[in-house]
């Protein structure tokens, strides 16, 4: 005690806070510092777990109307599929064909179906024509072939005036089937 008594009042007041700082000090360094980088990482969880909360709650938000645009597209491929039949429907429609040509007033010279070639995932099927009859009765002919509920494309038309022949080659289409389908890819691939 006679040492602290020796000890001049200033120091004497100058240690009270100098160990109140020393103190706060081995607190920060021992005890707050462990907690506060803990207490961060935690934070960054929290807001990476709300930014994840926000986008699926976003995502949620855009489920509904996208299911109603998905069942639309099913929809309509339903109805496109319709327009490329399969490859049981390819007789018949040549038959209907062939039908459209009677019906409209002209005789048929050559009706000769081509063999098919495949794409990504259908298949055409050119059909040679020749008709003969005039050319009024050609243009029922084409309009009615654009009526078909069938995907029928009409190229290569050469009419010659003076005999009333119609030369042009109908391309129907045709739905390739899964394993048509996987085939038509590989061969493409090889073909590149």
């Amino acid at each position: 005690m006679e040492r602290l008594a020796a000890i001049p009042p200033l120091y004497r007041w100058l240690a009270i806070p100098v160990g109140v700082v020393l103190l706060a000090g081995l607190y920060y360094m021992l005890l707050y510092q462990a907690y506060a980088e803990e207490m961060s990482a935690v934070q960054e969880k929290i807001e990476a777990g709300r930014k994840t909360v926000e986008k699926y709650t976003e995502i949620a938000v855009k489920l509904e109307p996208l299911r109603a645009q998905v069942s639309d597209l099913e929809a309509r491929l339903q109805g496109l599929l319709r327009e490329l039949p399969g490859s049981k429907e390819i007789p018949d429609l040549i038959k209907r064909i062939s039908e459209l040509v009677v019906r409209t007033g002209l005789r048929i010279s050559l009706f000769k179906p081509q063999p098919e070639q495949r794409k990504e995932f259908y298949a055409e099927i050119p059909i040679q024509m020749r008709v003969q009859g005039p050319y009024h009765s050609v243009g029922r002919f084409f309009d009615d072939l654009a009526h078909l509920e069938r995907i029928v494309s009409v190229d290569s038309v050469q009419m010659e005036a003076t005999s009333q022949e119609t030369q042009c080659l109908a391309t129907t289409f045709r739905f390739l089937d899964e394993a048509e389908t996987h085939e038509a890819t590989a061969t493409a691939k090889k073909t590149k």
